[in-house]
Formats: C-alpha cells, sequence, structure tokens
C-alpha cells in the first residue's frame, strides 16, 4: 500500500470514528433535548441561525483552505492567520452586539436581543481552534481531531440537558452551544503542539487571502443563501413551524453531513497532492463517489420511509408536523456529499474563482425559487430546496467533466446500483413490517432489515467499496490482536 493510500484510509477510518461518534452523540442527546423543549426553542435558535454561521465564515476568511491548498505553508502563515482571524472575531462580535436590537426588531423577537450577544461569543471561542485544526487535516491527523470533537461534543451535550432539566429553556441550547465549542478549542491547544509566534506579515497575508478570499466568498454566499430559509420562514411563519424545519433539517443533516465531512476533509489534501495527474485524480473522484454513494443511499432511503415511527418514537407527537419536511428535504441531500467531492476538485485545482462563480449561480437559483414558493407553505418551500439541489449537482459536475472526463452522468451511473438497491430493500422492509402497529417494534424492524440486507446484497454482488471496508476492519482487527 502506497504511503498516500496508506493516509487516505487512515484519514477515512478516522474521520469515520470522528463524525459517526460526534453524530451520534448530537443525535442521542438532541432527541433528550428536543423531547425536554418546544418547537418554539428551535425556531429562536433557527432565527439567528444564518447571522452566527456568517460571522464564523468571515472570521474564518477562507485561510484554511488557502493554508491547506498551499504546499509549502510555514510558521509566518500560520501565525499571521491566527492573528488575523482573531482581531476580524473581536470586531465580528461588535458588530453583532451593535446589531442584535435590529434583528430582534425585524422578527417582532425581543428575547432575540440578548440571545445573540451570548451566542455571539462562539465566533471569538471558535477563532482559537482554525489554525489548530488546518494544521491537523493538512497533516491528514483525525485521530487527534476525532477525540477532540467527541470529547467536547459530550461535554456541550451534558451541559445543554443539564440546563433543560433546570428549566433554563431555550437558553439550553446557547449554552450547549458555546460549550462544546469552548471545549474544542481547549482540546485543541492541549492536543496540537503547533504555537504562534508573534508575527505578522501583510506578504503572507496577502498571497493567502488571494485564494482564500474567493473562498471566503463563496462560503459567505453559501452560508447565507442556505439559511435564507431559515430567514424567509422565521420572518413569514410562526417560530414553532421554523423549529419543525430545523429540526427536519437536522435529521436530513445526518447522513449527508456524516459522509460530506468525512469525504471532504480525506480527499480535498490528496487531490491537492495529486492534482497535476489527470488519471489519478479521475480514479480518486469516482472511488469517492462510489464509496459516498454505498454509505449514503441506505440511510437516505431510511429516512424517507420510515420518518414517522422516527418522529413519533424518538420526538413525541408535539413533533409531527416535521414528517413531510423530513421526507422532502432526505431527497435533496442526495447529492449534497457528492458536490462536495465535486467542489473539492475545483478548489484542489486553485480555481476558488470558478467555485465563487457557481456558487453565485446556485444561490440566484435559491433566491429564484424562494420567489415563487415562500407564499405557499413550508413543504413548497422544501420542494425548491430539492430542485435547488439536483440543478447544483450538474452545475458542479460540468467542470469535473470538463477537466478529467467525469461528467455528471457518468457520476450517476456510478451511483445507480447503490440507489436501486437501497430503494429496492427499504421498500420491501416498509410493506413487510407494516402491518405492526407499535412505531417503535416497527421502526427497529425495518432498519434491522433494511441494514441486514444491504450488506448481504453487497457481500453477493460483490460492491468494492464493500469488500474493500470489509479488508480493512480485517487488518485493523488483525493488528488489534
Amino acid at each position: 500500500m502506497t504511503s498516500l493510500k496508506k493516509k487516505a484510509v487512515g484519514g477515512v477510518i478516522w474521520s469515520g470514528v470522528d463524525k459517526s461518534s460526534t453524530m451520534l452523540i448530537q443525535f442521542v442527546f438532541g432527541i433528550v433535548l428536543a423531547r425536554l423543549l418546544l418547537p418554539e426553542d428551535y425556531g429562536l435558535i433557527g432565527m439567528i441561525t444564518i447571522f452566527i454561521t456568517v460571522s464564523q465564515a468571515i472570521v474564518e476568511s477562507g485561510f484554511s483552505r488557502a493554508l491547506i491548498q498551499k504546499k509549502e505553508a510555514n510558521q509566518i502563515d500560520y501565525s499571521t492567520t491566527f492573528f488575523f482571524n482573531f482581531l476580524i472575531s473581536i470586531c465580528i462580535y461588535g458588530i453583532l452586539y451593535i446589531v442584535a436590537p435590529f434583528i430582534a426588531g425585524f422578527y417582532e423577537e425581543p428575547l432575540l436581543i440578548d440571545l445573540i450577544k451570548v451566542v455571539g461569543l462562539n465566533v471569538i471561542v471558535s477563532s482559537f481552534a482554525i489554525i489548530q485544526r488546518t494544521i491537523l487535516i493538512k497533516k491528514i491527523n483525525f485521530k487527534a481531531q476525532a477525540i477532540v470533537n467527541i470529547t467536547s461534543g459530550l461535554i456541550g451535550a451534558f451541559v445543554g440537558i443539564g440546563c433543560a432539566l433546570s428549566g433554563l429553556g431555550v437558553w439550553s441550547l446557547v449554552l450547549q452551544y458555546l460549550s462544546r465549542n469552548f471545549a474544542t478549542s481547549v482540546l485543541f491547544w492541549i492536543f496540537n503542539d503547533w504555537r504562534p509566534s508573534f508575527i505578522f506579515s501583510i506578504n503572507a497575508l496577502k498571497k493567502l487571502f488571494n485564494f482564500g478570499s474567493k473562498i471566503l466568498a463563496s462560503t459567505l454566499l453559501y452560508a447565507a443563501f442556505q439559511n435564507i430559509y431559515l430567514v424567509v420562514i422565521g420572518k413569514i411563519y410562526k417560530s414553532e413551524e421554523l423549529g419543525y424545519y430545523t429540526r427536519a433539517t437536522l435529521f436530513k443533516q445526518i447522513p449527508a453531513t456524516l459522509v460530506t465531512t468525512i469525504m471532504q476533509n480525506v480527499t480535498f489534501p490528496i487531490l491537492v497532492d495529486v492534482i497535476e495527474d489527470d488519471e489519478r485524480v479521475r480514479k480518486i473522484m469516482k472511488r469517492s463517489v462510489r464509496l459516498t454513494s454505498f454509505l449514503l443511499f441506505p440511510m437516505i432511503t431510511i429516512l424517507i420511509a420510515f420518518a414517522n415511527p422516527l418522529v413519533l418514537v424518538l420526538l413525541t407527537e408535539k413533533w409531527l408536523p416535521t414528517v413531510v419536511l423530513l421526507q422532502i428535504l432526505a431527497i435533496g441531500v442526495i447529492f449534497f456529499p457528492i458536490n462536495a467531492i465535486n467542489s473539492n476538485f475545483i478548489n484542489a485545482k486553485g480555481r476558488s474563482d470558478l467555485f465563487l462563480k457557481l456558487e453565485i449561480i446556485n444561490n440566484i437559483l435559491i433566491v429564484i425559487t424562494l420567489g415563487i414558493t415562500y407564499s405557499f407553505g413550508i413543504e413548497i418551500i422544501a420542494v425548491g430546496y430539492v430542485i435547488v439541489s439536483f440543478i447544483g449537482f450538474f452545475t458542479y459536475a460540468y467542470y469535473s467533466g470538463k477537466y478529467i472526463g467525469y461528467s455528471g452522468f457518468k457520476q450517476i451511473i456510478d451511483m445507480l446500483q447503490y440507489a436501486f438497491v437501497s430503494i429496492f430493500l427499504t421498500a420491501g422492509s416498509y410493506f413487510l413490517w407494516s402491518f405492526i402497529e407499535d412505531q417503535l417494534l416497527y421502526l427497529v424492524l425495518g432498519i434491522c432489515t433494511v441494514g441486514i440486507g444491504y450488506i448481504v446484497c453487497a457481500h453477493l454482488l460483490k460492491f468494492e467499496e464493500y469488500e474493500e471496508i470489509k479488508s480493512i476492519i480485517r487488518k485493523k482487527i488483525g493488528k488489534a490482536s
């Protein structure tokens, strides 16, 4: 096994441990919180999500990607970026503090003033972790990241539940968020031995910003326009309806975020290393798309088919309006991880300008669909989101086809076998156990049937991804024994 392949395999394994464990923690403890809190509480957080997300994007300024893309990044680059991130975070928090009353006035929710002032502190806290995380990603060291993220996730979860049990309502979500990110920053400094030097180079900043500025603009556009759904729903509809939408979004993001983050964090630094070799890049892209599809499709089909028992069992009847939204939005995330792979290729190619243009196109589509759908209810708004996600896939994949001959059509062909198997198994499981009235039993039997059936089919059909994962697991067990 080559050194690069060892890095890739190790990265996938530890990134998988990291994200699966983190998502499990968020999922389990999030369910507990959702049962203790009200949809309105999540709706209030949803109203300010766009402002915090955009603020964090500005603080990061695209420098993380720029440092990963720069093969010869040095101490001057890291230190300059660290101090720049920190200074910008102070400025951004000051702006949030000042505009908090205006945001609260826009939504006609006075409580948002204090919520923004407290949640905004995370902008400063998170700035301390940016360079530490970047260095570990650049080294493809996901073991340290896994330890940090799992530990901080548990800390945040226990703080949030403790606050909810104490009757703090929406503040439970705020304090969970803050405590988790504070723990993350502290632990990154413990697990990574990098320390900043008192150096600030304008020249280094300019060079990094030349690449990073386009990533920043793209990230800002993505953050603003992806979260514009929350702004529109929060302004036009009731806070509890926004709560249903945010809960559906959180559910559908579990498989998408899990797979996307693993593949994106691992493939980007590897693509940078081999970007001049079109054949190797094409092979990496193809394997990434196939592995992503292999992991993603059964999770998506389960979400869609078993959304009703899932919501009833985990969240109780007060969250039932989430079901239809979840089923619609889950369709829209099918291509999300594949988009991330295609965008990784574009950025690894050094074409952050092209990445920006594609984001602008997609965001124009978001505005158009929102303008058409906003008055027809949140379900139709969700349908608009799905349409934009499909179009977005083909815009990104077009350039993979142009540069390395791996078009959107070829990517879809690589996905189809996993899609067909997942749909067949999930539909069969759905109808097989539909006579069962106990929703918990129905959910458990349904998921287990799909899971076991998928493994059996992968074995019989000799899916390469299944065989490779099985081989990796055997090797790991062999080493452990």
